[in-house]
């Protein structure tokens, strides 16, 4: 139901405006804004977040090229590729930063974020970054690997509460879940801590079942992952970097998805969070951490792929000089976070390219990167 109209949409008179429509997403409505070239509302109404409603909403604005839809990134994203299937132009906004942009109102209503996003695509990048939407095959292989960490989380967790419950009662420790023979040195310690009819002992052995089942579970997705990565062209060029494995070359295949998007390669390390932070005021300048502000799981599987390229790759290796350099003068955490993030450009150049590794994807960096006073010499 519309609650307020500046003018009918339908007529003329205006042909020449600009509009930005707002829409805050929520599981059952969704709240929307439409504002114009000069801020000031011109319909809002809300419907159900289902496409068809939506479109019935704001059809007007599909009849003007000027037109731009603002939606936030995560829930909306479904409805976002569905309104540029029927020829919307769509901006999906950044959460973080559009939560931010939203807190300067003084009460939150979705009426009020529906018309703090549609102010936020007026305004442009300059107040909140958008977020590239992702095709189906690249959301849903994400996916896949988010319920993967999801499941070692839960393994992980029911493995240390038996644990903790054994040593509890005078037991030793229980091992690992993936070990061979886990099963059998668990339930061994649990017949002697406990007979069979103590009422704990059933709420153990549930335990030790579920840990069992989640170790097996987790054992498939990793050969499915693998022999997936091990047929895809692109994941066979990244697994050709020495340290990156399956996990990371998929990883790295979901999150980014589009390659060239990135105009320079060196900006990847930014997107996931891997550059270093600026803090400037008046004459005072310092460097800080790197941001955090990417994937999480994609900059931690970076890291772990940073430590076994030290181990792996060759001992004349320049990299692997320029980052063993670059350990005995700041550190060996410094280090792994430095080589993460130039490895993330060489898996870009080399995806960039169609070329391997060896085949030239490390020259490929070296010609993609800015100036850097650690940059390895080849």
């Amino acid at each position: 139901m519309e609650r307020a109209l500046a003018f009918c949409p339908g007529g003329g008179g205006m042909a020449s405006s600009r509009f930005w429509a707002g829409l805050d997403v929520g599981g059952a409505s969704t709240s929307i804004c439409v504002i114009d070239q000069s801020g000031a509302i011109v319909q809002e109404s809300a419907c159900p977040s289902e496409l068809p409603a939506v479109d019935r909403e704001i059809r007007w604005l599909r009849r003007r090229r000027s037109a731009r839809v603002g939606i936030e990134a995560g829930t909306g994203a479904s409805l976002a590729r569905g309104l540029r299937t029927l020829g919307y132009t769509v901006d999906i906004f950044e959460t973080r930063q559009l939560s931010k942009f939203l807190r300067v109102r003084r009460n939150k209503t979705d009426a009020g974020d529906a018309a703090g996003i549609a102010e936020a695509g007026r305004l442009g990048a300059s107040a909140v970054s958008r977020v590239f939407l992702k095709s189906l095959d690249a959301q849903a292989l994400q996916a896949e690997l988010t319920i993967r960490r999801q499941l070692i989380r839960q393994r992980v967790a029911t493995v240390n509460l038996l644990g903790r419950m054994v040593d509890l009662f005078g037991g030793r420790s229980i091992g690992r879940a993936q070990s061979n023979g886990f099963r059998i040195n668990a339930a061994k310690k649990l017949n002697a801590l406990f007979e069979r009819s103590h009422p704990l002992a059933k709420e153990l052995r549930y335990l030790l079942s579920l840990c069992e089942q989640l170790a097996d579970h987790q054992r498939e997705i990793d050969h499915e992952l693998s022999n997936r990565a091990s047929e895809d062209e692109i994941c066979r060029r990244l697994m050709s970097v020495p340290g990156v494995g399956p996990i990371c070359a998929l990883s790295f295949k979901s999150v980014i998805a589009d390659p060239h998007r990135f105009v320079h390669s060196s900006e990847i390390g930014s997107y996931l969070g891997l550059a270093p932070r600026l803090f400037q005021s008046g004459q005072s300048t310092r460097t800080g951490g790197i941001s955090k502000m990417g994937n999480r799981a994609m900059r931690a599987l970076l890291v772990q792929s940073a430590m076994v390229f030290m181990r792996s790759a060759p001992e004349d290796c320049a990299l692997r000089q320029w980052a063993t350099q670059l350990e005995q003068r700041r550190g060996r955490r410094i280090a792994r976070v430095a080589l993460a993030r130039k490895l993330a450009i060489i898996l870009l150049v080399s995806w960039k390219t169609n070329n391997s590794y060896c085949a030239g994807a490390q020259a490929g960096y070296m010609a993609a990167s800015r100036p850097d006073p650690d940059r390895p010499t080849v």
